[in-house]
């Protein structure tokens, strides 16, 4: 099971609804081409809360793993892809991507809002207590939803190696998770977070 996440920014010049037109279209189009290959979330960084690059599209793939990269590669060099990734080669930039494993079962997002965290893992922490650890937040948050936590393969990816995405149920919901990361007690040392919305949904 591999999780690929992109870390994309509109190019300069390019206007909003031409960027979220374009960028919709060439994702979904992919997931519609390589079912295979589910979008579980689309997002965009709201009231610039968050860091750059502004955009990131998390993707799961459960049949495969890192062979996947040479299967997409194929899929490139052939032209297949060409129709969707033209023209988003045209609106925005692909700045980074990651390769992961979930720690727990991916759910695809609906609506927003949603919350990010960037982690790493505490001194000495193993991956399973980053995951125990991770079923107990999501459990003691009932009305969220952790649609993805994962951790990068090797350094397969950028820093920091750990990535949670949190559906909330409204803004209010940002008040208790927040802060409760602040202790220092956790498995888990967050660097940084960021507040997003579905594609085409976000506040600039």
């Amino acid at each position: 099971m591999l999780i690929y996440i992109e870390y994309i920014s509109r190019r300069p010049g390019i206007s909003i609804e031409h960027f979220h037109a374009i960028a919709g279209a060439g994702q979904n189009g992919w997931a519609d081409q390589y079912s295979d290959d589910q979008l579980i979330v689309n997002l965009g960084r709201t009231w610039r809360i968050g860091p750059e690059p502004e955009y990131l599209a998390v993707w799961l793939n459960r049949s495969t793993g890192l062979e996947r990269l040479g299967q997409w590669e194929n899929e490139f060099n052939s032209g297949n892809a060409d129709a969707f990734e033209k023209p988003m080669e045209v609106v925005g930039r692909l700045d980074r991507a990651g390769c992961y494993r979930p720690l727990r079962e991916p759910v695809p997002g609906i609506t927003g809002p949603y919350y990010v965290e960037y982690l790493d893992f505490a001194e000495g922490a193993t991956t399973d207590q980053v995951a125990e650890f991770f079923e107990k937040r999501a459990a003691a948050h009932p009305d969220l939803t952790l649609h993805v936590v994962a951790d990068r393969i090797g350094h397969l990816g950028p820093d920091p190696r750990c990535v949670a995405v949190w559906g909330l149920p409204a803004y209010e919901a940002l008040q208790d998770i927040a802060e409760e990361l602040q202790d220092g007690t956790a498995p888990v040392v967050l660097h940084t977070a960021g507040v997003y919305a579905n594609l085409g949904d976000e506040i600039l």
